[in-house]
């Protein structure tokens, strides 16, 4: 009898351990969605101008998070401005994602889509423009709105000075409501589009090397986790009829060993953050 009753304590000892650890488990899963703090989703159509939108979309998702209001910025004038007056590879319409976020930080004012709206084909940036490419990028002539802000700041998310996965440094910048810009591998063969899930492995990413399938990078903005589900939440630039609404997901594990170029960006409060629109 009395082994029988040590028998069922320890039983019972080991039933209540595992239920603590099921609730401590629990308590300590954790889920952050700044989908409240995005502006709508927008369709880059069949351009090479992911970075643009993905840039664009933290921007407008850091001015959402001062003022409360949407603002939404011009892509084709953004374009104009990585191609033509900060001249970066005019030859190709892809843009590098640090140098676009610089142009904002280095700054002081942006436009906005409807008076410079984006465009269903490219310019070739290594011509010269005709008169009335010239005229529609010409601001001095047209009579369009301008939206002047001080104090916004980037930052390169980086891994010199810790040893963290890029899952865990990104979950610490959520944190703090500031989504982040990322560059993807991706292969399209390894994409669903109902479902908004991206696909990738060290065999996929062999077999890009290799050749067998067409592989590229796609930057999209990270605006969310769920570390239990060890997944990514991502505003995509592909229409809102793309996955959960225009969002999509990656795993920890996609981002940890096939992203690059992690960015994010914030208002200093202590050096008097504004944003004003100035009317024509």
């Amino acid at each position: 009898m009395e082994c029988f009753v040590k028998l069922l304590l320890t039983r019972l000892i080991l039933a209540l351990g595992l239920l603590c650890s099921f609730f401590l488990e629990m308590a300590l899963a954790k889920q952050v969605d700044l989908r409240p703090l995005q502006t709508e989703v927008k369709d880059q159509k069949r351009r090479d101008t992911c970075a643009y939108f993905a840039v664009s979309a933290l921007i407008e998702s850091t001015i959402k998070g001062f003022t409360g209001h949407d603002y939404d910025i011009s892509e084709e004038y953004e374009i104009y401005r990585h191609k033509v007056q900060s001249p970066w590879r005019p030859e190709v319409e892809f843009g590098n994602t640090y140098q676009l976020l610089l142009n904002f930080s280095n700054g002081n004012s942006l436009y906005l889509e409807k008076d410079l709206p984006y465009q269903e084909s490219s310019l070739d940036f290594t011509k010269p423009f005709t008169p009335e490419q010239t005229s529609f990028f010409d601001l001095r002539q047209q009579k369009v709105t301008r939206v002047d802000y001080r104090s916004l700041r980037t930052k390169i998310i980086t891994q010199m000075w810790v040893r963290k996965p890029w899952s865990e440094l990104f979950m610490q910048e959520l944190d703090a409501k500031r989504p982040v810009v990322v560059t993807l591998k991706v292969s399209l063969s390894h994409i669903n589009d109902q479902k908004g899930t991206f696909t990738f492995s060290p065999q996929i990413n062999a077999d890009c090397d290799s050749g067998k399938i067409n592989c590229g990078g796609h930057a999209v903005l990270i605006v969310g986790y769920d570390d239990e589900q060890r997944v990514f939440m991502f505003k995509n630039s592909w229409g809102p009829l793309w996955g959960n609404q225009g969002y999509g997901y990656v795993t920890f594990d996609h981002v940890d060993g096939f992203s690059d170029q992690p960015l994010t960006a914030y208002f200093d409060k202590l050096t008097g953050p504004m944003v004003r629109v100035v009317e024509p």
